[in-house]
């Protein structure tokens, strides 16, 4: 008879969102974003190692799906995300994302994640990692135009990385 349980290889995580919430929770969402900035200046420091393919979307009149593909020559990854804003509307989330990492070296994905909180922790902390290089170093505040879903997330990196070059949050 035949062994029909998987290998410990097979067994790739799945981030889902209660486990990505409980993640951001127990770390912090300021700490998450520090963390994540932290990544993204040392992954701009490797730019010319990433293969930078354009996103590749499907226009509708409803909204769009966009696959986000990326590489670094060890890793593979895409994320998809969708735009339908009607969403909302209709008791869905107007935007929603995962994503999936791969080896390169074997094209075996070492891990399935939800992307859609992971996305506004991302933008945050790429807006304060981007005010840390182009904001006047002499900037003492900062202002927050608008009050979208991203706003809090915004602020919150703000908040946590503005101490970086001397800026109150305010």
């Amino acid at each position: 008879m035949t062994n029909l349980n998987p290998s410990a290889l097979a067994m790739v995580p799945f981030v889902s969102v209660q486990n990505m919430m409980r993640i951001v929770n127990s770390i912090g969402a300021r700490q998450m974003m520090r963390d994540i900035c932290a990544y993204i200046e040392a992954d701009f420091a490797r730019w010319p190692l990433f293969d930078k393919t354009p996103r590749l979307g499907a226009h509708s009149e409803e909204g769009v799906i966009e696959l986000m593909p990326t590489s670094d020559g060890e890793y593979y990854g895409f994320k998809y995300v969708n735009g339908h804003p009607a969403n909302l509307a209709r008791g869905f989330q107007t935007v929603t994302a995962f994503g999936v990492l791969a080896r390169v070296s074997n094209g075996y994905p070492v891990l399935f994640s939800e992307m859609t909180v992971l996305t506004a922790l991302r933008t945050a902390a790429t807006s304060a990692l981007a005010a840390k290089y182009l904001a006047p170093k002499r900037a003492r505040t900062m202002a927050l135009i608008g009050n979208g879903a991203q706003c809090e997330f915004q602020a919150l990196a703000f908040q946590g990385n503005c101490w970086d070059y001397g800026c109150e949050a305010i």
